[in-house]
């Protein structure tokens, strides 16, 4: 009998072991978070801060020895993502639509308001994050020919040239003494004398007419910058990436000379300038 029970007991204890063994991974639901990122706009080692149109008080001054001021900043984030040291991934939603509340993912950072500089990312599986990588402009891909909402709409001061050469991705304004620039009153608008006008933007190439010179060119770029150290993002962590925007590392190492370069309003004129953006964003640090 004493052997009858132990037997019975050992296959007691097995059956559960092998049910527990089956179960032993639980299904529960993915808990998430939020990351903020930071965009701080400088001049060199200075923060930034815009003049008023027309104003011939030159704050800055560039490797050339140019003074220069500047009257609007800013540019077009969309696609982003995350990255981590495990496999981590989070990708920022992307749509677009005719009214607002339909378009996600598009950021218009702004200068002039200081809350397009801070952008939060919900819905973050939780986990560790040591990258960012967005897009620095507006991509075709994703986009109908069409109304758009929001910060999109042209009706709304959306950056928008025309569908060969789409969104303007990043604009730089200001005045120097060094630029030809002569004033020119439109009766609906006014161009400052001195004044300088850097518009980068185009989303596709085309190839011209033959005889004719090239006017579209695809000047959206991707960057990735690495995080200082990973961060942890979970319902309780909201950590903040803060990323330093240099206008002077543009100015300087796209060799820009205001007696020269002071109306860029053209993807391939823009050109240049787009390839030196990247160096321009800088992760300073995170904030977990």
């Amino acid at each position: 009998m004493k052997y009858l029970n132990l037997l019975m007991v050992a296959l007691t204890i097995s059956f559960i072991a092998c049910n527990e063994e089956e179960n032993d991974v639980p299904i529960v639901a993915t808990e998430t978070g939020s990351l903020k990122v930071q965009f701080d706009h400088r001049v060199g080692k200075a923060e930034m801060k815009l003049s008023e149109e027309g104003s011939t008080t030159y704050a800055y001054t560039d490797a050339k020895g140019q003074q220069f001021n500047l009257t609007r900043f800013g540019y077009y984030v969309s696609k982003i993502k995350l990255e981590g040291p495990n496999g981590e991934l989070y990708e920022d939603e992307m749509k677009v639509g005719a009214s607002a509340e339909d378009v996600k993912g598009y950021y218009h950072v702004l200068e002039s308001d200081a809350a397009s500089q801070f952008i939060t990312l919900k819905g973050v599986p939780s986990g560790k994050y040591n990258k960012v990588t967005f897009t620095l402009g507006v991509d075709e891909d994703g986009m109908k020919d069409g109304a758009v909402g929001g910060v999109l709409d042209p009706a709304e001061g959306a950056w928008f040239w025309n569908w060969n050469a789409g969104y303007i991705g990043f604009i730089m304004e200001g005045a120097s003494p060094d630029s030809p620039q002569e004033e020119v009153d439109g009766g609906g608008f006014k161009i400052y004398a001195n004044s300088f006008a850097i518009h980068v933007g185009g989303w596709k190439e085309v190839e011209p007419l033959e005889g004719q010179p090239k006017k579209f060119t695809n000047n959206v770029k991707v960057l990735t910058l690495d995080f200082d150290a990973d961060i942890t993002v979970s319902p309780k962590l909201g950590p903040k990436a803060h990323i330093i925007v240099d206008a002077l590392k543009i100015l300087d190492r796209g060799e820009v000379d205001f007696s020269t370069t002071y109306a860029v309003h053209s993807p391939v004129l823009g050109k240049p300038i787009a390839e030196q953006l990247s160096g321009a964003f800088i992760l300073d640090h995170t904030h977990q």
